[in-house]
């Protein structure tokens, strides 16, 4: 008797599956696991008869299982991508084994092959009563190139009038948009109903009397109480049991897979809390009860962040007039615990670094990128290698700014030159009003009980919002001279970078993320070199590329490269990006002022938008500049001074500079000194 039983799935990495452990347990065939490196196989009594349908844009390499589903992970590396979906399916018993392949095929072919999926099939016949089939699909599309394509892309939210949208917090609206539908209830409803279909047809073309139907007896009008799949046996209860064993199968399965997984990692991957010495643990507990918190890199970073907001509430409330010298205790001592928490907590991480990165150039990486990429390790469960390792650590550097500063502020960080203006601004506003009150900035700064009184509640306002403004903004100029201080150090192991305005630090710090993300120190000749013939970091293909991302036609994610992923987040690097594609004969100059005017318009809305959420923001932007001319700023004569202050291949180079320039003018006085001398002669 013909059956009707189709179900859905999804095979993903939230889940804990494996495409490729899914695709060699239904195939039977041996497949290797590039990314775990290790080999699946699952062998059989019986082979299963397995074959790869592909789609028209589809590579050649998509009838290659193993190639295939490895593809598949390495394109999906999130911790929650669903690399699968699948559908196990019955084969109606009255048709025979080559006409059961014939219906699936055909079946599988019109209804998703064509719309774009790859369909790996395995057909299971382990019993002659039971036979059944698992497919399973791609979830991505391919390009007409044969290229992986997209599931869905951001769209950008509008008004009625076609304007930007923005959130509270002055960043654009988006949306997601599905380019295909194949997650969509109401197509899973008509893949089952096209099933039925196609079953029946055959069966009727058969001149078989069964039919089946994928709508449920109430559906279809039947007033009767429904059967369970009775199962090969025709036995109820041993199909229930069956369905039991198989539950308990494949929670075995991934119970397995679970342990496994752990004594490959147990080794070297303890969480970090387990790195504590016996005495670390007793501290811990300590500072824990003091700080009330448990001691984690997250916890004291948000420690860190209610801290600084608390104390700025303190003192306004201190300087209003009210008794806050039990918070302001308590505040200072929790400030105190936070930094010895914060200290132990380097000890921890440096020895943890050590120990599951011994490759690792530890003096080149800075404190605040070895806890990063501790939390990154403890967070994935996974010890990264080789180039991995290489892009994780430059993504948690270009990404470091943003994340501290976001630890005091919900304003993101635009420039240090701008970050001065609003300072500016912000002390002249509260000047003028504490002079109307003959009152001065060190007042507030000793925060005297009771200052505030005198002042209107209007005027106590705009001194509160000023005074947390002013403390942020020092929060924020410490963080951002602490990064740019750690990552010029590395390059200018020689230098003295304390010498340096911070406005000068920004201009280098750029520089070096643009053309030396590594981090590699770099000598004098090479610093000249690059002033002279600025390199060339892209290919004209990802000039292109690029170019596409800043006209609208791309999103970030689909930069393959992360280096030039990392370039668009920052204004001064994606001019450098701009002067280095004006250089390429492969593109158009009027393509670039098309995309520069495209940005500077976007750019004025943006300004727009902040002046009226901020009322101290001034606009201030990286100009369009040759890279060859913001080289020369970046590091002139001054800056280079400082950078390679120790560094004697500099000071020697400085000297027969200075010796040439010396002989040049005696030349040029005593060339001046003869043609004087024969004109006085000629007279």
């Amino acid at each position: 008797m013909a059956i009707f039983h189709l179900s859905f799935s999804n095979i993903s990495a939230g889940k804990q599956r494996s495409a490729i452990a899914s695709a060699s347990y239904r195939s039977g065939e041996k497949l290797f696991d590039q990314k775990e490196a290790r080999s699946y196989f699952y062998a059989r009594s019986i082979q299963p008869d397995s074959f790869i349908l592909t789609p028209k844009n589809a590579p050649s390499w998509a009838g290659n299982r193993e190639k295939l589903w490895n593809e598949v992970e390495k394109k999906d590396r999130k911790s929650n991508s669903r690399y699968a979906k699948e559908f196990n399916v019955a084969l109606p018993v009255e048709l025979s084994e080559d006409d059961q392949k014939t219906l699936l095929t055909k079946y599988v072919q019109e209804n998703f092959v064509d719309a774009g999926m790859v369909a790996d099939v395995a057909i299971h016949r382990d019993h002659p009563d039971n036979p059944h089939a698992h497919v399973m699909l791609t979830n991505r599309p391919f390009n007409p190139d044969g290229t992986w394509g997209l599931k869905a892309k951001t769209q950008y939210v509008t008004d009625t009038k076609g304007q930007q949208l923005f959130t509270q917090s002055g960043f654009p609206k988006q949306r997601k948009v599905w380019l295909v539908d194949w997650d969509k209830k109401e197509k899973i409803t008509e893949w089952r109903h096209n099933w039925a279909n196609s079953v029946n047809q055959v069966l009727a073309a058969e001149n078989l009397p069964d039919r089946i139907s994928e709508r449920s007896l109430a559906d279809q009008g039947i007033h009767d109480i429904p059967t369970q799949h009775e199962g090969i046996n025709s036995q109820r209860y041993e199909r229930k049991a069956f369905n039991q064993q198989v539950q308990n199968y494949r929670k075995t399965q991934a119970a397995y897979q679970n342990v496994q997984d752990k004594v490959v990692h147990q080794g070297h991957l303890d969480s970090l809390s387990q790195h504590f010495s016996f005495n670390e643990k007793r501290v811990v507990k300590e500072l824990s009860r003091e700080l009330k918190t448990y001691i984690s890199l997250e916890s004291l970073d948000e420690k860190r962040r209610m801290l600084f907001h608390w104390k700025n509430s303190a003192l306004i409330k201190h300087a209003v007039g009210e008794d806050m010298t039990r918070q302001l205790l308590m505040i200072h001592e929790q400030e105190n615990s936070l930094e010895k928490a914060d200290k132990l907590l380097n000890q921890v991480v440096d020895r943890t670094i050590k120990k599951l990165y011994p490759d690792l150039h530890f003096e080149q990486t800075t404190q605040a990128e070895r806890r990063e990429l501790i939390r990154e390790t403890d967070s994935e469960q996974t010890v990264f290698k080789g180039s991995t390792l290489s892009e994780r650590f430059m993504d948690i550097r270009d990404d470091l700014l943003v994340q501290q500063l976001l630890t005091l502020t919900k304003r993101p960080y635009v420039s240090w030159q701008l970050l001065r203006q609003q300072e500016q601004d912000t002390q002249s506003d509260l000047t003028a009003i504490l002079v109307a009150h003959h009152d001065h900035l060190e007042s507030l700064e000793h925060a005297d009980p009771g200052l505030l009184k005198k002042y209107s509640p209007a005027e106590q306002q705009k001194i509160t919002r000023a005074v947390k403004d002013l403390r942020t903004i020092a929060a924020m100029q410490q963080v951002i001279h602490v990064q740019y201080h750690e990552v010029l150090q590395k390059v200018f192991p020689k230098g003295n970078v304390d010498q340096l305005s911070l406005i000068q630090q920004e201009q280098a710090y750029t520089a070096v993320m643009y053309y030396d993300p590594t981090l590699k120190p770099c000598a004098v000749k090479t610093m000249i070199q690059w002033q002279e013939n600025p390199p060339k970091v892209f290919s004209s293909q990802e000039h292109q590329l690029g170019l596409a991302y800043l006209s609208g036609q791309l999103r970030l994610d689909q930069l393959e490269n992360r280096h030039l992923q990392r370039v668009f987040k920052h204004d001064g690097t994606q001019q450098l990006f701009l002067s280095e594609c004006q250089n390429d004969p492969m593109i158009r100059r009027s393509q670039i002022e098309k995309i520069q005017q495209r940005l500077q318009a976007q750019q004025s809305q943006d300004d727009h938008y902040r002046k009226t959420q901020m009322g101290h923001y001034q606009p201030l932007h990286y100009k369009p500049v040759s890279s060859s001319r913001y080289l020369k700023i970046a590091f002139s004569d001054t800056i280079m001074a400082a950078l390679y202050a120790r560094d004697q291949e500099y000071k020697r180079l400085q000297q027969a500079r200075r010796l040439t320039e010396t002989e040049w003018d005696m030349t040029k006085k005593q060339r001046q000194h003869q043609t004087r001398n024969q004109h006085n002669l000629a007279h």
